[in-house]
């Protein structure tokens, strides 16, 4: 097959998966006793996210990391299945917020998905697993939030447009580390704003702390996992900036869906979300890929 026809036919996959993942948060939405889609905002969101996505993937269409084959495929069943029934036993963790914000050890499993196995299973690990796990509590559909859960397993899947993993990594260190200290300074400028349904003035300055602690963490976890393995050094910073992403795009999403201030969406939302997620993920994730290479290596794959 030739270059070209194989591009073609990787961005018929990729239309097919964004389709399917439309088609099941529609059916939820129909289904769930919780918020369903309403308004234009939800729809304009899901648009503006999407286009996003396909974006990146047409700047990128030559390279395999987009490839989807029946192995691929499964990964996806799995990983959103694992993913959205997680999702369903520790959503009833809240963590301090103005919104819903849950307890997220799971995320894990999209950054591993998608850092292992590519972009376009992640996406959908991560996206399925969070309309799956979202309708299991009875809370709805949120496609700003999905797409983000989607973004947070697509964005560790570039690491294979690298044909060598260690490229990435100094220029990933600093970003995350610009990222960070963005996110901190944010909250430590304002750390209090009222909550956009009760009036309430409530103080997320704990969260600054732990988004510098989490970013020191990161990126002096980057050396030390490094010695032992590239990979184990790369998920962490790519898991990293996945959720900065995807959580970002989320938050800043709900000054438009639930008419959030900028202070509110950042410091209410974001920095609850993200903080944890990332602590979680590097944590978490580093064990899960160092556990699938030692099955990998056992078995001779």
């Amino acid at each position: 097959m030739t270059t070209e026809g194989s591009t073609k036919n990787r961005a018929v996959i990729w239309l097919v998966v964004l389709v399917v993942f439309v088609l099941l948060m529609i059916l939820a939405s129909v289904l769930t006793s919780g918020d369903k889609i309403q308004g234009i905002a939800p729809i304009g969101v899901t648009a503006i996210g999407f286009i996003g996505v396909f974006v990146v993937y047409l700047v990128t269409a030559q390279s395999d990391a987009w490839e989807v084959g029946t192995r691929q495929v499964v990964y996806m069943a799995i990983g959103a299945a694992l993913y959205g029934i997680f999702n369903y036993i520790f959503n009833t963790i809240p963590m301090p917020s103005v919104s819903q914000v849950a307890l997220r050890p799971a995320v894990c499993i999209p950054v591993f998905f998608g850092f292992a196995f590519g972009p376009v299973v992640g996406f959908f690990t991560g996206a399925v697993g969070n309309i799956l796990g979202d309708f299991l509590t009875g809370w709805g559909v949120y496609p700003a939030w999905d797409i983000a859960n989607g973004l947070m397993g697509m964005v560790p899947g570039l690491v294979l447009l690298f044909a060598d993993k260690k490229h990435s990594l100094n220029f990933l260190t600093g970003l995350v580390a610009v990222l960070i200290i963005i996110a901190a300074a944010l909250v430590f400028l304002n750390p209090q704003v009222p909550g956009p349904w009760t009036g309430e003035i409530e103080d997320f300055s704990f969260w600054a702390w732990a988004f510098i602690i989490g970013g020191v963490v990161v990126i002096a976890g980057r050396f030390v996992l490094e010695r032992a393995s590239v990979d184990l050094a790369a998920v962490n910073l790519w898991g990293t900036l996945g959720i900065i992403i995807g959580i970002g795009f989320a938050a800043l999403a709900d000054i438009w869906v639930n008419g959030y201030s900028f202070a509110t969406a950042i410091i209410g939302e974001f920095a609850p979300a993200a903080g944890p997620n990332i602590l979680n993920s590097m944590i978490l994730t580093p064990i899960l890929l160092a556990a699938y290479q030692a099955i990998q290596a056992r078995t001779g794959r």
